[in-house]
């Protein structure tokens, strides 16, 4: 016999008014067992950091990494420490197959979406490190189809999709950024922004996107789609104070430009990459200058000369110094001053 609906109703409501009736103590004890275990997972964390730290080798790694992930499964911590696994099994050990048993392993086990997201990416990474192309495709399509993705998504997508050669992928994730890669879209992401910088770091998302849609077309073959996506986007980007470009767009360019047979025209975008920029820059620059010249004689002194030409005065400018005194750059004319910026924002 079917208990009626008024019945279930009374009885609801029964049970809210003896919940609400409770002494706050439970709450109070539940509160504390949460703190507990925050408490717990830091300190475990921190000791999984610091061990990792301490040791060289892969295997210790491996099992210090599979004991965290046995008592924490689903943590903020989860996807950065699947991440931590990939380099001691892939790179170090060559066992790929139980760096995927240990995803597996894990994954089935992740309740929360953001913590599967997050494992998401960096099963991507792994599928990238292994080749598996079309693995990569099908996880790609899991997390679009799941979460509403923000530009930092896409473009780590993008450079999973360039590191394992999946130039279609590539396209299509920089594609779809270009959404949120705007002025509009950055101002209505972090609204107490100002308009001028809404407007910089928008269009620096641009050429973002650009950077790596067009090193993918030039890997497809499409040669002058690529170069039109450089230049198109050139204006967009921003520079350090020496010059260089924040975005991969001009590496990517001169890159190009080398493998279309423009080693001079390579060399002009590289330029100031090659002597300020990563260490990548100053490589590809050399390959340019030998392709150029037919050998790598006076390479040293071109760049040599370029740094004189580059060279920029430093701005003026005071600083309060540990005493509280305001120290002048102008005060130490003619001395070799060394800046350090660390975790400025």
């Amino acid at each position: 016999m079917k208990t009626p609906k008024w019945n279930w109703l009374l009885m609801l409501v029964l049970a809210v008014s003896l919940g609400c009736s409770q002494s706050d103590e439970p709450a109070t004890e539940s509160v504390a067992e949460a703190t507990e275990e925050e408490s717990e997972l830091e300190k475990a964390i921190d000791q999984l950091a610091e061990s990792l730290a301490a040791t060289e080798a892969p295997q210790e790694k491996v099992i210090m990494i599979g004991d965290f992930l046995t008592q924490y499964p689903e943590s903020e911590y989860t996807g950065e420490v699947l991440r931590a696994a990939i380099e001691p099994l892939v790179d170090d050990l060559q066992r790929p197959e139980e760096a995927y048993e240990l995803f597996h392993e894990v994954m089935v086990q992740l309740t929360d979406p953001e913590t599967r997201f997050e494992a998401q990416k960096q099963l991507a990474i792994l599928h990238s490190k292994t080749g598996r192309v079309g693995e990569l495709h099908a996880v790609a399509e899991a997390m679009i189809a799941e979460h509403e993705f923000q530009y930092t998504d896409y473009l780590d997508l993008m450079e999973v999709a360039v590191e394992s050669g999946a130039w279609n992928l590539a396209i299509q994730q920089a594609d779809a950024s270009l959404a949120l890669a705007n002025p509009e879209a950055f101002k209505a992401q972090y609204d107490d922004i100002s308009d001028e910088n809404a407007e910089k770091w928008g269009r620096r998302r641009e050429a973002y996107s650009a950077a790596h849609k067009g090193w993918a077309q030039q890997n497809l073959g499409q040669q002058e789609d690529a170069l039109a996506t450089f230049a198109a986007n050139a204006d967009k980007t921003t520079f350090s104070l020496l010059g260089v470009d924040d975005t991969p767009l001009h590496i990517n360019w001169g890159r190009s430009l080398m493998l279309q047979g423009e080693p001079e025209l390579a060399m002009e975008k590289l330029e100031v990459e090659a002597l300020y920029g990563p260490d990548e820059a100053k490589k590809f620059f050399a390959e340019a200058w030998v392709a150029f010249h037919g050998s790598n004689e006076g390479l040293e002194e071109h760049l040599w000369s370029l740094r004189e030409r580059n060279a920029k005065p430093l701005p003026q400018f005071s600083l309060t110094n540990y005493d509280g005194q305001l120290v002048d750059t102008d005060s130490f004319a003619d001395h070799v001053i060394l800046v350090v910026s660390w975790s400025p924002t």
